[in-house]
């Protein structure tokens, strides 16, 4: 699944939530979001892995957020952060949750895949990501939503939009 596939998908669901919380789109590479609040900007995007999509783990995307004098994904912020670091104790436990169920459709790869070719150190942090989780996320976790398939990118999106419209209350209704 490529980039692209991955934010048209996003769009769908964020894209007319957002517009009617008055952002406009960013012109960019990736699927992004501003809002002028006060005299600052409120910027929302998506990003996929550089990874890529492996036909055995599928792939992941992070959700960050920032108040910048400019409306420029990633540029000087006077707050950045991802989005973990403004979600719920109950979000972060459906987060969980749902990685695991994602994580249990992953299938390990036979004998000849490259992997096998690799150092063990690479080995273990590749099958690492067969696990399920057994911790619970904290707000400093750096969280990437992984997905397999389009259903998984939707059932993200579905934990994610709700918090993202949280957040953009609270950050209307204060000082940052």
């Amino acid at each position: 699944m490529k980039s692209k596939e991955v934010y048209k998908e996003i769009d769908q669901i964020i894209t007319p939530v957002l517009k009617e919380k008055g952002f406009k789109k960013a012109k960019t590479g990736m699927l992004g979001f501003y809002k002028l609040l006060k005299k600052n900007y409120l910027i929302i995007w998506f990003q996929c892995s550089q990874d890529g999509f492996d036909v055995h783990t599928g792939s992941k995307f992070v959700v960050e957020l920032q108040i910048s004098e400019q409306n420029f994904l990633g540029g000087l912020a006077i707050v950045r952060n991802r989005i973990p670091w403004y979600l719920l104790k109950d979000e972060l436990s459906k987060i969980v949750e749902l990685e695991n169920e994602i994580r249990s459709k992953f299938f390990r790869p036979q004998s000849n895949h490259y992997i096998f070719t690799t150092s063990k150190a690479d080995q273990d942090w590749y099958f690492k990501k067969f696990e399920p989780l057994t911790e619970e996320y904290i707000n400093s976790s750096d969280i990437w939503f992984k997905f397999y398939d389009n259903k998984d990118i939707r059932k993200w999106l579905y934990i994610i939009e709700p918090a993202i419209s949280r957040i953009i209350a609270d950050y209307e209704s204060s000082d940052y």
